[in-house]
């Protein structure tokens, strides 16, 4: 009797252990998503690393102010072309960005976010810088799979990052593939995407035959991730549990990293610094 007792004691702790490294994780990662979601403005230097086709990386650093509510973007490149600036104010589907160029031929010119050229070369377009993707993208993907969702995350460490104590959890998930799919009438790569939460600039780097975002034809059959990426790596911030650095995989290996550097959590815009006409961009 005795041993049964002891042995009823020893599995209770056991699972109680268990549950609450589970609870840890799953508790983390809720609360990055409401922080994510909370966030009324920003301002940081982001630097970012991304695969190109060549299996080359590409590096960037801009200067970043964000506000929502509408949602509006200021960008100052930093590398690799210095000077050079966008503004992004969401006021409908047609919202376009204002560019400049920072030098010759000195024209600013005005850009649908998801045009060609301001897509060359870059995973995201300015519509989606700041934290609003990883929130819709983990909201997602946890209320398809359930609870089975949170058994992919593992807190690996406390780390100092950027002069910020940062909980590093892993997102590991062993059952990423690619699946079949048809593509239907008026989809193009960047609906697909966005439909499963995905990457478009992935899906479209997982179809080497579609040349463009939007030149699949209806019936044809492309390839799909089953999640956004195979494993992903948060640096979430221990004050604010926001993520401010992302190391994103594919099969392949590094496919892109984010790092919101020297970031400032709702700062006060003047409506000025979201006009062209401000006194300290070069429009």
């Amino acid at each position: 009797m005795y041993k049964v007792w002891l042995f009823s004691l020893l599995l209770f702790f056991v699972f109680t252990y268990s549950f609450a490294q589970d609870r840890s994780e799953t508790v983390l990662i809720k609360r990055m998503i409401v922080a994510c979601e909370s966030v009324k403005s920003s301002k940081f230097t982001m630097v970012s690393t991304e695969r190109m086709p060549n299996g080359k990386f590409e590096v960037s650093e801009i200067l970043a102010k964000v506000k929502y509510n509408p949602k509006s973007v200021y960008l100052y490149m930093v590398k690799p072309n210095v000077g050079s600036e966008a503004l992004w104010i969401k006021s409908g589907p047609d919202s376009k960005v204002l560019i400049s160029p920072g030098g010759f031929p000195y024209v600013n010119v005005r850009f649908n976010p998801h045009s060609s050229l301001l897509r060359q070369d870059s995973h995201h377009t300015i519509e989606e810088i700041g934290f609003e993707q990883v929130s819709s993208m983990i909201r997602y993907s946890s209320q398809q799979m359930g609870d089975k969702f949170y058994q992919y995350l593992t807190i690996k460490d406390t780390v100092s990052w950027d002069n910020h104590s940062c909980i590093q959890i892993e997102y590991d998930y062993p059952g990423f593939a690619y699946f079949d799919y048809t593509v239907k009438k008026g989809e193009t790569i960047t609906s697909i995407a966005a439909r499963y939460f995905l990457n478009d600039y992935a899906v479209l780097q997982a179809n080497p035959s579609v040349r463009h975002f939007d030149s699949v034809k209806p019936g044809q059959v492309i390839k799909v991730p089953n999640f956004y990426c195979r494993k992903i790596v948060f640096f979430i911030d221990k004050l604010t549990f926001l993520p401010l650095k992302q190391v994103i995989y594919d099969q392949k290996g590094l496919f892109e990293q984010y790092e919101m550097k020297s970031f400032f959590l709702n700062p006060s815009f003047s409506p000025e610094e979201f006009t062209e006409g401000y006194k300290d961009y070069k429009f």
